[in-house]
């Protein structure tokens, strides 16, 4: 047009535009977290701090509730396909289950339609979530939390990722954190061979969120 007036965007391009804004060090960490996954896979192990790049990643409460809702969601198909482990009496296991899928029910809910009764709701399912794990043993360093189920703990986290928004930096790295920790002799505990598969899980949520679909594809560029 000859008044110098600048057309709007078709959506398309709009895309394409705010992928090409994103930030050269968010691209970075995304890299990082994929270079950690394939070194781990290769047999070598890191401290957890590592994943301490996440907090500048989750940053956006909402990018951050929908990434402990994602997490959760993964959990709970590891739940399914794994069975019940053999230091869980399996009407435990089937407890800790239904937990996990009320929990993630209740967030899916929640975030597709936030209401006033929605989030009451969603805070009764974290004391429901949070109850079944309160118990505490006495230690000289102070009080020590017991925990039975590590997937019920990451609902957990998860539920406080939606409903407390304002530490999303925070929980966003202590949900990943609960994710990706493991523990074997060999290693101690931290991000160990184990580790891989999820931190892959993470760097595809990152990845798609800041890049879309084809994001590695535009990582290899």
């Amino acid at each position: 047009m000859g008044d110098g007036r600048a057309l709007p965007l078709p959506v398309s391009s709009a895309i394409i535009l705010v992928m090409s804004e994103v930030p050269p060090a968010t691209i970075k960490k995304i890299q990082t977290l994929v270079e950690i996954a394939a070194d781990l896979r290769q047999g070598k192990d890191f401290n957890i701090t590592r994943l301490t790049m996440l907090k500048s990643l989750c940053d956006d409460p909402e990018a951050t509730a929908q990434f402990g809702l994602y997490l959760a969601k993964k959990t709970q198909q590891r739940m399914k396909a794994q069975g019940y482990p053999r230091y869980t009496k399996p009407g435990a296991w089937q407890h800790y289950q239904r937990l996990v899928g009320k929990g993630v029910r209740a967030m899916t809910k929640y975030l597709r339609n936030p209401t006033k009764e929605g989030r009451s709701s969603l805070e009764d399912v974290l004391i429901e979530v949070r109850g079944v794990q309160n118990e505490y043993e006495r230690q000289h360093w102070g009080p020590v939390r017991i925990i039975h189920s590590d997937e019920v703990l990451l609902v957990e986290i998860a539920l406080r990722c939606v409903l407390n928004q304002w530490d999303a930096s925070q929980l966003g790295y202590s949900v990943a954190r609960h994710y990706a920790e493991r523990y074997n002799p060999h290693y101690g505990t931290g991000l160990i061979p184990e580790s891989a598969p999820l931190v892959e899980d993470i760097a595809e949520f990152w990845g798609r969120h800041f890049l879309g679909r084809g994001w590695r594809k535009r990582l290899a560029k």
